[in-house]
């Protein structure tokens, strides 16, 4: 639960049955701090939250793993089959504006194209080719001369192919640069490539430079930038620092976007498989609609327990009390398979009259100890500690665990135990 300042605090790691470091989520922020994830499953849900934070953010933000963006589809994927959403990354399909944004954040400074790139989802972006150029030509410091360069008018301009359209311009800052007209030309850039879409088209007017200016209405400021800085013998980056651009401008008139990714082919990651589980006997307290997928031993156990409860029949003294914190104890220090939730004590507590409640604790603890009377010369924590810890089969375990959970599985426990 939230604290009054919208802080959720974390600490357990269900599928790995260890506390960790606390981690907080702040509702009010999305802030997430998570100072002991690990790489197992603990760590594959906080990434999976990270990815999804990438998704929702209304501003810039990425899911980074080491020196660089981290990939998101199989993240994706698996929040897919968790929630049935189907995710979309307007920032990272975005991708000169990704780099721009890395390359101007001081632990990202030395992010190239590639970097980014390679960290693209081509099944959760839409492919924008306008910025994929932009990004292209920011990170390419050679002249490449194009197959069908363009040599068009300036109306022409419109329907040239924008991957050439950086040569055009270099070609034209040469000849700028032959007429001795450097520095008049780079007053111009800079008011050219910061300025919004109505006054780049008035600038498009212009006797000299119109046509560069001409350039900017369809392709975004690196392309300009790369071709000048390619006629002027300077690094991309350089250029773009001397002539004092911010961010430069993105309204530009676009190609239309391949949005074929957005139809959903059906295909997902469940959950257990990307925690690298064979089946999901550990998921009964999210049991819902026949939706799991479980082991033919835990279809057994389900079966058993129906039989077995009802011929089950406590001790007419059990302690509720008593009973339920020896419960909780075995489980977390003796068999280490969990630590129970808060409203199963609570649950159990507020019914500790009700017979139903302490059958169901009696045969729990029946269940956990079922081989006790087997070492009658040992006491029951020497016999778990220095036998049954090492020899009971490891579904043994999976089964204590997952008792518990269809105890507060409410639908379930109903079906299965009758109350």
């Amino acid at each position: 639960m939230p604290d009054e300042q919208g802080i959720v605090r974390f600490d357990y790691s269900i599928f790995e049955k260890k506390q960790r470091e606390t981690a907080e989520y702040h509702l009010n922020t999305c802030e997430l701090k998570v100072p002991d994830r690990g790489y197992n499953e603990f760590g594959v849900v906080m990434n999976m939250i990270m990815v999804m934070q990438e998704a929702y953010s209304e501003e810039q933000c990425y899911f980074m793993c080491e020196n660089g963006p981290g990939k998101i589809d199989e993240y994706a994927l698996l929040i897919k089959g968790v929630l049935g959403i189907r995710l979309k990354f307007p920032h990272r399909e975005k991708v000169w504006d990704m780099l721009f944004f890395l390359k101007h954040t001081e632990k990202y400074q030395n992010i190239t194209f590639k970097m980014i790139w390679d960290a693209y989802s081509y099944d959760f972006c839409d492919f924008i080719i306008e910025q994929f150029v932009a990004a292209v030509e920011a990170d390419y410091d050679k002249l490449a001369i194009p197959e069908d360069p363009f040599v068009g008018e300036k109306s022409e301009i419109k329907t040239a192919g924008i991957g050439c359209l950086y040569y055009y311009v270099y070609q034209n800052v040469e000849k700028i640069l032959e007429n001795k007209e450097e520095e008049s030309l780079k007053a111009f850039l800079r008011n050219l490539l910061d300025a919004d879409l109505p006054k780049r088209q008035e600038l498009a007017e212009d006797v000299r430079y119109g046509m560069i200016a001409e350039v900017s209405l369809y392709v975004l400021p690196p392309v300009i930038v790369h071709g000048y800085a390619l006629a002027v013998h300077q690094p991309f980056w350089d250029v773009w620092k001397e002539l004092g651009i911010q961010k430069g401008y993105s309204d530009i008139f676009e190609k239309e976007r391949s949005t074929k990714n957005k139809e959903d082919d059906g295909i997902y990651i469940p959950f257990y498989k990307g925690i690298r589980r064979e089946c999901e006997d550990e998921f009964i307290e999210f049991w819902k609609d026949d939706n799991l997928y479980f082991s033919d031993d835990m279809k057994k156990c389900l079966s058993d327990w129906k039989a077995q409860f009802m011929e089950t029949d406590p001790e007419e003294d059990l302690n509720v009390e008593t009973c339920l914190a020896q419960i909780v104890t075995d489980l977390e220090q003796e068999w280490e398979c969990r630590l129970v939730d808060q409203k199963f004590v609570t649950e159990f507590m507020e019914h500790r009259e009700d017979a139903n409640y302490k059958k169901a604790l009696f045969f729990y603890s029946r269940l956990m100890n079922r081989d006790l009377c087997y070492f009658p010369e040992l006491t029951k924590k020497q016999a778990i500690r220095w036998v049954l810890s090492y020899s009971r089969p490891k579904f043994d375990f999976t089964e204590m665990e997952a008792f518990h959970s269809l105890l507060i599985n409410h639908e379930y426990r109903y079906e299965i135990l009758g109350f």
